[in-house]
């Protein structure tokens, strides 16, 4: 059976709910309406949404096809007039049941918790489906139990011993080597010295010096995520997120937290992109998003907001075409408001990044490891995660000399350097002066002897 593609919306009294399903058996339709469960099925079709409120088919309900579009329009009537649904853009949230907290539990922590009651608040804490709220303070603290993520990488720390069977193909994308035997410790570590060896101090005063050609383009777009209007997903980003379908994810508090660092780390590297080439993508586009982000290139575990902000201004500065401080501080403006527009937005980033990933051998991987993933679970999230992430921007400030390479000594360096170099032109121009002036008086005092000569000879 297929999927068709569909869409919600809503009003106080109804939830419209329209499927576009071209090859469907018209004669054969069926649509059945239980509460928060809507099913339809018109072969070759089959639907099954599981909504946020109940619906209920009434003597105002209605339902039509249209010939010319091949679309069904239901209208159901809520049970709750006025009740809001929230997040009915998502649409994938609904192709699965919700499951309650005992449902979703390993089997190991039932069994446990039927044994041992006391442990019951400890096994809560730990694991949970990502609805847990997350503070500001939580993102600055570090890991404590840091051998739970030792070797761990991938979404949510969940992939182990996976590049055993990988070609070295593979391994031109990510810059490590012994992949499945570093900790993230010596990721980080590693990750660092080879930055250091990597930072180029003159492509970066040469571009502070002397503004690049278009520079000030860069600096003054405004990308999709500034538009002030709603965001919605196209037909077929919706259909991509349908081919995702929808799974819980089981993850501890700390692995949330790190989950939620890398996703600023991978929308930071993707900002910088389409910032860089105002908007447009290219083909150095899925180089550059791999490049910039230490999650994907590293497969980099973050401990703090701070940490996370610093590796990805870091990696500005040592790698892309443009290297300024400037516009790695722009943008973390940006990437600040991608997630002040919320989950949609956020969305709409992850699901480009996708396709540019599918469309750049072996980089699809990194979707499989990643993206994926992020793009489904990230709509389980409540709004609070992400209005935590914004007001860590908006109290965080980085400074030139967290981020290392010392740029400050470097920036006063060359500004010194220039000063100099200006004070021997003006000196230069001032000689240059002087001795026109020499010239001329000569020349001039040349002229005056000539003619007393003259008037002289006259007498």
């Amino acid at each position: 059976m297929l999927t068709p593609n569909f869409e919600l919306d809503q009003t106080n009294e109804y939830l419209i709910l329209k499927i576009k399903a071209r090859f469907a058996n018209i004669n054969d339709t069926e649509m059945d309406v239980d509460g928060t469960q809507v099913t339809f099925y018109s072969s070759p079709y089959y639907l099954r949404l599981h909504l946020p409120g109940e619906v209920a088919e009434t003597d105002s309900s209605s339902g039509f096809y249209d010939w010319d579009t091949s679309i069904f329009t239901f209208q159901l009537n809520k049970v709750n007039p006025g009740e809001h649904f929230p997040d009915l853009n998502l649409i994938n949230k609904f192709l699965a049941p919700k499951k309650t907290p005992e449902t979703i539990k390993p089997s190991i922590e039932v069994l446990k918790d039927t044994v041992q009651d006391d442990n019951k608040d400890d096994d809560d804490d730990d694991n949970n489906d990502g609805n847990e709220d997350i503070d500001c303070n939580f993102l600055q603290e570090p890991i404590l139990d840091k051998n739970n993520i030792c070797v761990k990488y991938g979404f949510g720390n969940q992939t182990q011993d996976g590049f055993n069977h990988f070609n070295r193909e593979f391994f031109e994308i990510i810059e490590i080597s012994g992949l499945d035997s570093m900790n993230f410790e010596q990721r980080k570590s590693s990750q660092g010295g080879t930055e250091f060896l990597d930072f180029c101090e003159d492509h970066y005063l040469a571009d502070l010096m002397t503004e690049p050609d278009g520079f000030k383009d860069i600096l003054n777009f405004k990308p999709f995520w500034y538009n002030t209007t709603s965001f919605t997903l196209n037909d077929s980003q919706k259909n991509i997120l349908k081919s995702f379908g929808n799974k819980e994810y089981l993850l501890s508090k700390d692995d949330i937290k790190s989950t939620l660092l890398s996703l600023v780390d991978i929308v930071y590297a993707y900002c910088f992109c389409i910032r860089t080439n105002l908007g447009e993508e290219n083909t150095e586009s899925p180089w550059l998003i791999n490049k910039l982000s230490s999650t994907l290139s590293w497969f980099r575990i973050f401990e703090t907001f701070n940490e996370t902000v610093i590796a990805c201004i870091r990696r500005g500065v040592c790698y892309p075409l443009y290297r300024r401080w400037d516009l790695s501080i722009l943008v973390l403006s940006d990437v600040r408001k991608v997630f002040e527009n919320g989950c949609v937005c956020l969305l709409t980033c992850l699901l480009d990044i996708h396709e540019l990933f599918n469309s750049s051998e072996p980089r699809y991987v990194l979707n499989q490891l990643y993206i994926k993933d992020y793009c489904i679970w990230i709509q389980q999230l409540k709004s609070t995660h992400f209005e935590t992430i914004v007001k860590l921007f908006d109290k965080n400030k980085i400074v030139k000399k967290q981020v290392g390479f010392d740029l400050e000594v470097l920036e006063v360096a060359a500004m010194s350097v220039e000063e100099d170099v200006a004070s021997l032109e003006r000196a230069e121009k001032s000689n240059n002066i002087v001795s026109k002036l020499q010239k001329l008086q000569i020349s001039s005092e040349s002229s005056l002897d000539s003619d007393d000569d003259e008037e002289e000879s006259a007498e």
